[in-house]
């Protein structure tokens, strides 16, 4: 069947009640944009960032792409972990989601960085990882880190619940002098189920 939206889905034996979308078609699913420039995190940074799911709608990440400046070159280590609980304390800044089409609904899932170390969720696990050189803004060339997903078929991480979290973290390292990050995130959100 086709919907008002034009999403093809299927009515799963309950009269219409329950619908599952046939196909994963992102330019017809709820999406919203977050920017986050110059952010300046803890001086041993443990989570600086914090998707945490939604009570009502399927979250999926789709995009994190992460530049950086500092005073002098360095370079650090920047992970994806779940977790099954929100942080909590840590001077955290709920972030603005932008949706890309206005008519849809606001977000219902929460983005949070911390300035300071929060008490971090309980650790499911790491899920990907990666070096970004950051280094004076005059060297010209700006290195990025960028997680993509379901670019290629492989399926986006998936947040279910408000307390289901994708978060962004340092491991402790020393924070270099100056540095600061501007982080770009992309996601979407819907009722469809699988089938």
């Amino acid at each position: 069947m086709l919907s008002a939206s034009g999403s093809l889905f299927v009515d799963l034996q309950d009269g219409g009640a329950t619908r599952a979308q046939v196909a994963d078609n992102d330019p017809l699913r709820a999406a919203y944009a977050t920017f986050i420039s110059g952010f300046v995190p803890a001086a041993t940074p443990t989570d600086i960032l914090e998707i945490a799911g939604s009570a009502t709608k399927i979250v999926r990440v789709r995009s994190i792409v992460i530049t950086g400046t500092a005073t002098t070159a360095s370079n650090i280590i920047i992970n994806t972990v779940r977790r099954s609980t929100n942080a909590t304390g840590g001077t955290p800044a709920t972030l603005l989601q932008v949706a890309r089409d206005q008519k849809d609904d606001a977000a219902t899932s929460v983005i949070r960085t911390f300035a300071a170390n929060p008490t971090v969720g309980t650790l499911i696990g790491t899920a990907d990882g990666g070096r970004l050189n950051i280094a004076p803004a005059a060297n010209g060339s700006i290195d990025r880190l960028a997680f993509q997903y379901s670019w290629m078929n492989d399926k986006a991480p998936i947040l279910r619940g408000a307390n289901d979290c994708l978060c962004l973290n340092l491991a402790g390292a020393a924070w270099p002098s100056g540095g600061a990050l501007d982080i770009n995130i992309v996601l979407t959100e819907d009722t469809f189920i699988r089938i």
